[in-house]
C-alpha cells in the first residue's frame, strides 16, 4: 500500500510555486530604484549593487505601464522613494543623441525647426512589481 500511494505521489506534477513569465528576447527586465511622479519613475542616478539588477542605465525616465493592481500601487507611492521590477524593450535604452533647444544631435544629420515629442525619450516599462523604499523622495525631486 505504501509502494503504490508512493508511486503515485511522484506521478502527480509538482507545483514549483509562482513561475516567473519569461522574458522576451526583445526586452530586458529592470530592478531600478527611483522616484515616482503620478505615472513616471525617474531613476537615481548611483546604482545600488545590493538591489538593481539589468544593464546599468544611470538617471533616466519611464513611463510605467502594468496590471490594475500594480498600477494602484504605483499612485498608492507618488511621490515616493520605490524600488521597480519591470520589462523595458532593449530598442528603448539605446541612447537617441542628444536634443539641444529644437536640434537632436545623432548618428544622422540634424533635423531643425521640428517641435520635439515630450514622450519621444520616455521608455515605457511595464511593470511587475512596486515596492516602498522611503516615504519621500530627496533632493526636490
Amino acid at each position: 500500500m505504501i509502494v503504490i500511494m508512493l508511486l503515485l505521489a511522484l506521478s502527480m506534477p509538482q507545483e514549483r510555486g509562482e513561475k516567473k513569465p519569461r522574458v522576451p528576447e526583445d526586452s530586458v527586465e529592470l530592478t531600478v530604484i527611483g522616484c515616482l511622479k503620478g505615472r513616471v519613475l525617474k531613476t537615481v542616478e548611483q546604482r545600488q549593487k545590493d538591489t538593481e539588477s539589468g544593464p546599468y542605465i544611470g538617471e533616466r525616465t519611464f513611463r510605467l505601464a502594468g496590471k490594475k493592481d500594480v498600477m494602484k500601487a504605483v499612485t498608492e507611492h507618488d511621490r515616493q522613494l520605490v524600488e521597480v521590477v519591470g520589462l523595458v524593450r532593449r530598442a528603448d535604452l539605446d541612447d537617441k543623441g542628444v536634443t539641444v533647444g529644437r536640434v537632436a544631435i545623432s548618428g544622422g544629420p540634424p533635423v531643425a525647426n521640428r517641435r520635439p515629442d515630450p514622450a519621444a525619450n520616455i521608455a515605457v516599462m511595464d511593470v511587475e512589481s512596486v515596492r516602498l523604499r522611503a516615504s519621500s523622495c530627496t533632493g526636490g525631486q
